[in-house]
């Protein structure tokens, strides 16, 4: 934003160059040598000889110069270009922060679904360690029972201190995703922050964008991005230069005007001798030959011109590639999920019929366990899942020029 506004006041510095410009002048001065010029004899009295020289003094010993100064350029092509330039300068600078909140926005929802991701694993974990604990006291007792070895025992109780461990440890990681998403969105303090949502809420939403669908009829989703729009306009800079390089061959043309006064005196009297002085004109400068300074700097900018062109066309390109292959992207996360969600529904099948076995004596508790456990490891799994489907609609979202986040 500063940017933005150092692009408008630039914007404004070159507009006022070709404004009139009027300057107040002054100046009061002794001269201790008089100025002495020359003149032929002949300029007083045409018998004289030319080639005799009469010295004349020129001024006074104190000579003061007072007046206004007026100057307004008509046609100076240079400084047309430079208006032109920084126009697109503002307009560069505002498409850079379109840039800068677009990635920093993609990476605050990343890191937004990151601690939903987080929190949804803590939950399994706490329950894992929960079932673990159980299982712990059925095998203890069964030990009792001499139904069961201590090895099985000794099994359930590292199962039981494993699940706790990464239990701690998702704890942990939800503590630095929150420093991080604290920093991400310019907290100058720690905020624990915590989504209200859960994970398993924002799946199978209107919210999660189908690849295809918007690609075939958005063509000009490539045009829209941030950093295409950039190199676009760093296009129009570099032809503005070109301008301005040639510019410098091109005549400059002026009106000048001067009113004023001149003092002349013998003695130290700034109030009286004066003798007014006015000029009004125009000023043409017109370049003829520089050295071929001027050539060669077209010769530059005229590279620089055909190399931006070159980085658009490539841009663009790489452009197509990220909005293909995110869409792909978006494709395979979508039905990775909705697999994850025919396994659960399966397992939770599998998990009601081993209940019916143990209510009916034709099953263990263990058994019972292990079904859990793999119900557990597929829902693991799915918000995993549902996770890498979120960031790739953000990323797809992003490479077709929206607001990475789905609510905007």
């Amino acid at each position: 934003r500063r940017n933005i506004a150092y692009a408008q006041a630039a914007t404004g510095e070159a507009k006022s160059s070709y404004l009139p410009k009027l300057t107040l002048e002054g100046d009061y001065r002794y001269n201790p040598i008089i100025q002495t010029t020359v003149l032929p004899a002949n300029a007083f009295n045409p018998s004289n000889d030319p080639k005799e020289l009469v010295p004349i003094r020129f001024g006074t010993p104190w000579n003061g110069t007072f007046g206004l100064r007026l100057k307004q350029a008509i046609y100076d092509p240079a400084k047309l270009a430079t208006v032109s330039g920084s126009k697109l300068a503002e307009e560069l600078a505002k498409t850079q922060e379109k840039k800068i909140m677009a990635d920093r926005e993609e990476e605050i929802v990343k890191a937004w679904y990151s601690l939903m991701l987080s929190r949804a694993k803590h939950e399994y974990y706490k329950a894992d360690q929960s079932r673990y604990k159980t299982n712990e006291q059925v095998i203890a007792d069964q030990v009792q029972q001499g139904r069961a070895l201590p090895n099985d025992l000794r099994e359930a109780e590292l199962k039981t201190m494993e699940a706790g461990i990464e239990e701690e440890k998702i704890g942990l990681d939800i503590f630095s995703a929150q420093i991080y998403l604290s920093y991400m969105m310019g907290y100058d303090t720690l905020q624990l922050i915590l989504p209200k949502e859960s994970l398993t809420a924002e799946g199978g939403t209107s919210k999660i964008l189908r690849g295809w669908e918007l690609i075939g009829t958005d063509k000009n989703a490539i045009g829209v991005r941030p950093d295409v729009q950039e190199q676009k306009i760093n296009t129009k800079i570099a032809e503005i230069e070109l301008q301005q390089s040639k510019a410098g061959r091109l005549p400059v043309l002026s009106f000048e005007g001067y009113l004023g006064v001149n003092n002349f005196t013998y003695n130290f009297n700034p109030v009286t001798g004066y003798y007014g002085n006015s000029f009004l004109g125009l000023s043409l400068r017109y370049p003829i030959y520089g050295g071929g300074e001027k050539k060669t700097q077209i010769v530059q900018s005229e590279i620089q011109l055909e190399q931006q062109k070159e980085n658009v066309r490539k841009l663009e390109q790489q452009a197509f590639y990220e909005i293909v292959n995110s869409a792909n992207k978006v494709e395979y996360q979508a039905k990775q999920v909705g697999l994850q969600q025919q396994r659960i529904k399966i397992q939770d099948e599998k998990i009601s019929l081993v209940k019916t076995r143990l209510e009916a004596g034709r099953a263990l508790p263990r058994d019972l366990l292990d079904e859990e456990t793999r119900l557990m490891e597929i829902k693991k799994n799915y918000y995993q899942n549902l996770h890498d489907l979120l960031v790739a609609n953000v990323e797809f979202r992003k490479a077709l020029g929206k607001s990475p986040a789905p609510n905007q």
